[in-house]
């Protein structure tokens, strides 16, 4: 966006409202950058940052008494509500947020902005393909093909594709002209130990009676590039009924009767259209519902929760098949939203590489980013330029990352990351603050220049690993995650996306947060103990060198042991021991150890950071609250930084102070 387009940078005298009426309105100024839209408080430290990306819609109303009201709703679920004193006012900053909001080109998104020429490039490198192949296991019964070289054959997908071996370039060409856009079966996981794979594709161009002998026979070399099972399953992921409206308009399903080994399911996932009515139902309920009758109503009538158990039982059903040693082809229409949804998922219960951090970042590269599943039109990147962009918005990959959040709830042992790293995810999907998001396919952002151009969102991630860490992660009590529970009782709906941002006002400790805290704060007194353990030989090493004299010093303080390990409890002060005797070569002085904090602050206590000249309040469940290792109280991540050794996490007063 360019600060031409800007009409209003700035608007003093702004009420903003809390939406539930508990608390007073708060005055404060407007400030809109080309990044994002602030609101400070003209008292206090209140403040919030929204990235124009996340902007939803902005809409407003009539003026009245108490002034012109403005709501602001977001992307991530976040709802600001304003109250602007003048209509003309609230007019030019409406249309400004509007701009904001729609950028016209994809270029003008802040990525393009935010680009730091010395970061590290090894984010845009987190898939290599060959590599993850390689790690899976993929057997001689598959090949690499450049059939797809420069995205001659299907623009959608990736260059790099495999296919059973025993495929020549003429049977691929035919499956390629009858398959929707050219996106025809590919591999995209093998199973190392009975050779069953997950292959993907589109819909058949088959209409009522069309068929492809070429696809027919490619179908069967899937199933005998299986050692020891042909049949292949085939699973569309579409209500029957919207298959069968399809073959009106000369696509649809495969006939089994022409695939001689193909089993072929129906799975009632519903289509982009009922999805994105489904999620605006599910967030109204979240935030207007007032009784609890209200709300379950409202959720149920939303049928998102039905959507999700849906998703999940074609994944449970695909991976558990795999686990069987039967291969399966899945599609839906173009194959890059419900397909996207059930192969990923389906690989996530197989396979615990991907329930790690890295591993679930290749995933989302490989089955999302690689295989063309349209992010800019799906989550609105950019404004709409005719009638039919806004019928392309859907919650697809938010779906999906709320069916994980679905698995991780049921087995979090078997995860390596927490519920703020599928938040976070979650919200830079939409926010354009990064690259990695951008674009609908892998030739788009090929042709954007994104890694030379953008920040890549997993180098920021990397940054922060800490924030995203499961305390409670077992890697070698699970492997297939094949018994979750699918029963309709078993999906809630996921409050820390959908209230992320409603605290109440005593808001609870998270278990996860708490736990990590803990362990964080026992490791840190354990490296202290050590060091003290380790100054203390220093200080016997050093007396054996100095004068007889001094020895007894040691003895009068109840150290004579030669024990390094004795005595600790009993310790003084460093300053208290007299170090006649020592030259300045000794080095003690100079290694006197830094305080730890013997108590850390309480989350429950921690309502903002605890810099005086801070005051960051901490409106939203997901942002991370960061200890000082020396004083104990929590602060926000800016009032916070690794000492120069990264071992100790310090305030700035404690800073200054050493």
């Amino acid at each position: 966006m360019r600060f031409e387009d800007i009409l209003t940078p700035r608007v003093d005298k702004v009420q903003l409202v809390d939406r539930w009426g508990a608390e007073s309105n708060i005055c404060g100024t407007v400030h809109v950058t080309t990044s994002h839209v602030i609101f400070k408080a003209d008292e206090g430290s209140r403040e919030i940052w929204l990235a124009n990306g996340l902007i939803g819609t902005v809409e407003r109303g009539s003026l009245s008494v108490a002034g012109c009201p403005l709501l602001i709703r977001c992307k991530h679920f976040m709802q600001i509500h304003l109250l602007i004193n003048r209509d003309k006012v609230c007019q030019e900053l409406y249309e400004t947020l509007v701009n904001c909001s729609k950028p016209t080109n994809i270029e003008s998104v802040v990525a393009f902005e935010n680009r730091d020429q010395n970061e590290d490039a090894r984010g845009w490198k987190r898939l290599e393909w060959m590599t993850e192949f390689s790690r899976q296991g993929v057997s001689s019964s598959w090949m690499k093909t450049d059939i797809n070289a420069n995205y001659k054959s299907c623009d959608t997908y990736p260059e790099q594709l495999w296919v059973p071996s025993t495929a020549r370039t003429p049977l691929l060409e035919g499956s390629i002209s009858f398959r929707s856009r050219g996106r025809f079966p590919v591999l995209t996981y093998f199973h190392r130990t009975n050779g069953a794979a997950i292959a993907r594709c589109s819909q058949p161009n088959a209409g009522f009676r069309a068929r492809c002998v070429e696809d027919e026979t490619f179908m069967t070399l899937i199933g005998k590039a299986n050692p020891h099972q042909e049949i292949v399953y085939l699973i569309d992921t579409r209500p029957m009924v919207n298959a069968m409206v399809n073959k009106v308009q000369g696509k649809g399903f495969e006939d089994e009767r022409n695939y001689a080994n193909i089993r072929s399911y129906f799975y009632d996932i519903e289509n982009i259209h009922v999805m994105r009515s489904s999620q605006i139902k599910v967030v109204e309920a979240c935030a207007r519902a007032k009784t609890m009758t209200e709300y379950l109503k409202a959720i149920d009538s939303s049928g998102w929760l039905k959507h999700l158990r849906i998703v999940t039982e074609c994944s449970l059903f695909i991976a558990d098949s795999i686990a069987k040693g039967i291969s399966c082809v899945i599609h839906c229409s173009d194959g890059w939203d419900r397909t996207s949804q059930t192969v990923s998922l389906a690989q996530l219960l197989l396979d615990p590489f991907f329930r790690t951090i890295h591993g679930f970042q290749v995933l989302i590269e490989k089955d999302w980013l690689g295989f063309g599943h349209k992010f800019d039109d799906r989550c609105a990147h950019i404004g709409a330029n005719n009638e039919e962009a806004p019928k392309e918005i859907s919650p697809v990959f938010s779906q999906w990352l709320d069916c994980v959040w679905q698995v991780w709830r049921m087995r979090p042992r078997a995860f390596q990351f927490n519920e703020r790293f599928l938040i976070e995810l979650h919200e830079h999907a939409y926010s354009c603050q990064y690259g990695t998001f951008l674009g609908n396919c892998d030739s788009d952002r090929k042709s954007l220049s994104l890694s030379t151009r953008t920040k890549s969102l997993w180098t920021h991630l990397d940054s922060r690993r800490d924030d995203f860490l499961n305390p409670f992660y077992e890697p070698a009590s699970f492997g297939y995650l094949l018994d979750i529970d699918i029963r309709a009782s078993s999906f809630v709906v996921w409050s820390g996306l959908y209230n992320r941002f409603d605290e109440g006002i005593l808001p609870r400790e998270d278990i996860y947060n708490s736990t990590m805290a803990t362990i964080e704060h026992v490791g840190i007194l354990e490296a202290h103990v050590a060091q003290l353990r380790n100054k203390l030989v220093e200080l016997k090493q050093q007396l054996g060198k100095s004068a007889p004299g001094n020895a007894s010093i040691m003895a009068d303080s109840g150290h004579g042991s030669s024990s390094g390990a004795e005595g600790v409890d009993g310790i003084q002060s460093p300053t208290s021991v007299s170090i006649s005797g020592f030259g300045e070569e000794s080095g003690y002085c100079e290694g006197l150890l830094q305080p730890v904090a013997l108590k850390w602050m309480s989350e429950r206590d921690a309502t903002s950071c605890s810099s005086p000249n801070c005051g960051f309040e901490f409106t939203s469940r997901s942002e991370r609250r960061m200890h000082c290792y020396r004083c104990g109280k929590i602060f926000c991540r800016r009032c916070v930084h690794l000492t120069s050794d990264e071992r100790e996490r310090v305030c700035n007063l404690c800073n200054n102070a050493s």
